[in-house]
């Protein structure tokens, strides 16, 4: 009996150390495990960073490449070439801090089939300003809309790719921290039940650690919460403030032609109407994806852009124009779509672009191919701007402009009508019709 309490004391002596041990190197491993997380978020938040600056660089550097095309001086041409000659030199500079972070395992093979593609972009780019200069313009345009288009689609997929990677490591990272918690606190209860009093400090320290972790982590889901709230709500602003700008800028072009911004808002609605309604009846739903319509609906208001670049006497004229008038008037199509390419084309989602661009450059175009200002006929004139010829026509027959008085609903309704498979797309023209009820409805409320 006398040995009992000496054997009592060397089996708490022994689940002491045994606790203070284990707790001494669960404490270890989780500081190690906590840096390393640490560096994995701090990697992710980087190389987010690193790969938005390509695309945008990307970007950038192939709206210099169609402006060269445009371009039509020595002048122009040695600038162009100037500016993409920096562009190239910052986006090497960008893969290779790229490449200093992607070593190692799939994420370094993945870095190098995106270099591989930009480097391949970068040749074909070249080409193309040989082309551009030597006045191969059509053959240059191939190159920038079929093959650097495609080199560009395959370095973003590839940047998709290391983000998806990254944000796997993260959060198999976190389930790791997360393992390494509840392990803390199944040591805990451990040390508490075999090692009684004597643990009391073990107890204490595997709290703490607990605490602590827990509270770490907190901090960081916090953190990452707050920093993608942040870039969320950035990116709607900057959202909002360019559709503020972009119904702005048309309705100040707008109001020169005597209107207030009715022809706007009204046409915008109409041409999502339409879009709508041809999706539903599964017309190009290959092309009319919800994304699709909504930057239809946000490219819209630039249909006349063009037109500041007309002066008043020709757009405020009462009478009918001369034909030197109207030829001048129908350059506000073509100028349109060179106006946003060059002011927008490396700031904005390429699609948005291109939508936009193909609105304000062809929707004067007419089915049976007498439209100007490139006689485009059938389905060779794009899907967007066949949706707008037809919001804008319609709007302009029931609106009183300076030169004639608005036509009522039943005239406008006709003419569209009869206007199916010469001036309108038929399939069109005809889903455009059925939405009269609609229509009207949206009238008589917007009186």
């Amino acid at each position: 009996m006398k040995h009992i309490p000496f054997k009592i004391f060397i089996i708490v002596l022994i689940g002491g150390i045994i606790g203070i041990t284990g707790q001494f190197f669960l404490k270890f491993d989780i500081e190690r495990l906590s840096s390393g997380y640490q560096v994995i978020v701090d990697d992710y938040f980087s190389t987010l960073a690193t790969n938005s600056e390509i695309r945008n660089l990307m970007y950038t550097h192939q709206a210099l490449i169609v402006k060269h095309t445009a371009a039509d001086s020595e002048d122009k041409y040695n600038e162009y070439e100037s500016e993409a000659e920096r562009i190239e030199q910052r986006l090497r500079e960008e893969f290779n801090v790229l490449g200093e972070r992607m070593k190692g395992g799939e994420q370094e093979q993945v870095y190098h089939r995106a270099y591989t593609n930009f480097h391949t972009y970068l040749q074909n780019a070249d080409v193309t300003l040989e082309f551009s200069r030597a006045g191969s313009k059509n053959t240059a345009d191939f190159y920038i809309v079929n093959i650097l288009d495609d080199c560009t689609k395959k370095v973003n997929a590839c940047l998709d790719n290391m983000d998806d990677f990254l944000s796997d490591k993260t959060a198999e990272a976190q389930e790791i921290m997360n393992g390494y918690i509840a392990m803390s606190r199944i040591t805990a209860v451990v040390s508490v039940v075999s090692i009684a009093a004597a643990t009391a400090a073990c107890l204490f320290l595997c709290v703490k650690i607990t605490s602590n972790l827990e509270q770490y982590k907190n901090d960081l889901e916090r953190d990452v919460e707050q920093k993608s709230a942040a870039l969320r709500e950035h990116s709607e602003k900057m959202l909002r403030i360019q559709n503020s700008t972009i119904i702005g800028l048309a309705n100040l072009i707008e109001s020169r032609d005597g209107e207030t911004g009715g022809h706007v808002k009204r046409t915008s609605k109409y041409v999502n109407m339409l879009a709508k309604a041809a999706q539903k009846a599964g017309y190009c739903e290959d092309v009319l994806t919800d994304e699709y319509i909504d930057l239809l609906g946000r490219a819209a208001p630039l249909h006349d852009i063009g037109k500041i670049a007309v002066s008043d006497n020709i757009l405020k004229k009462p009478g009918k124009l001369t034909e030197e008038e109207y030829s001048i008037m129908k350059t506000h199509a073509e100028n349109g779509g060179k106006m946003i390419r060059d002011v927008i084309g490396g700031l904005e989602n390429q699609e948005y672009v291109e939508i936009a661009a193909n609105i304000a450059a062809y929707h004067h175009e007419k089915w049976n191919g007498t439209g100007y200002n490139a006689g485009l006929s059938g389905e060779g004139i794009p899907l967007c701007a066949r949706i707008m010829s037809i919001a804008d026509v319609f709007d302009a027959l029931i609106s009183e402009r300076c030169y004639k008085r608005p036509f009522t609903l039943d005239e406008a309704f006709t003419i569209i009508k009869e206007s199916a498979g010469s001036h309108f797309d038929p399939t069109l023209a005809e889903l455009f019709l059925g939405l009269r009820g609609e229509i009207e409805n949206y009238l008589k409320a917007d009186e």
